[in-house]
């Protein structure tokens, strides 16, 4: 098998931060709070369908309610919102080279030169179109797919093979 090339250099568009900020928001609706407010959201609906001279009204409501303002967050305020700062924030618009190996991930730009070991990271979330690898729970590092190649993308993912859970 041949060798794959541990480094990649990128420029991020408006459209790459857009779509690492959805997938930020649908990672952080898997997080267990978001999990525990829809168990609860149920159980309030349910309590209040159980109720003596209840609401019946509201009862569908709240759940619809909140699917929507989900669908929202996800399809129009996070792209919007990330598009605005894309325009703002002038360091996203320099590239930017990654490298990786199985001690971590190195980030060199017009910033400056770091380096993390996956140990530091939290987590990692990927959908078809980008990786995120975090930081912390609202902190993340974005890698567009769109730079790599299959070999590559195969080749980061099992160095940060850890990340997964």
């Amino acid at each position: 098998m041949a060798e794959v090339d541990r480094s990649v250099t990128v420029t991020l568009t408006a459209d790459d931060y857009a779509t690492a900020n959805k997938l930020f928001v649908l990672s952080s609706y898997k997080a267990r709070g978001a999990i525990l407010a829809l168990v609860l959201l149920g159980a309030c609906s349910a309590a209040l369908l159980l109720a003596p001279d209840a609401g019946y009204v509201l009862v569908p409501a709240v759940p619809v309610v909140m699917i929507v303002v989900m669908l929202l967050k996800y399809f129009v305020v996070a792209p919007r919102t990330a598009r605005a700062t894309y325009r703002k924030q002038k360091s996203l618009h320099h590239p930017y080279t990654l490298s990786w190996s199985e001690a971590g991930l190195k980030t060199t730009g017009a910033g400056g030169e770091w380096t993390m070991p996956w140990t530091d990271y939290l987590k990692l979330a990927e959908n078809g179109e980008t990786i995120l690898f975090y930081q912390s729970p609202r902190l993340f590092n974005m890698l567009p797919k769109r730079a790599l190649n299959e070999g590559q993308i195969a080749d980061i993912l099992q160095c940060a093979a850890s990340l997964r859970r």
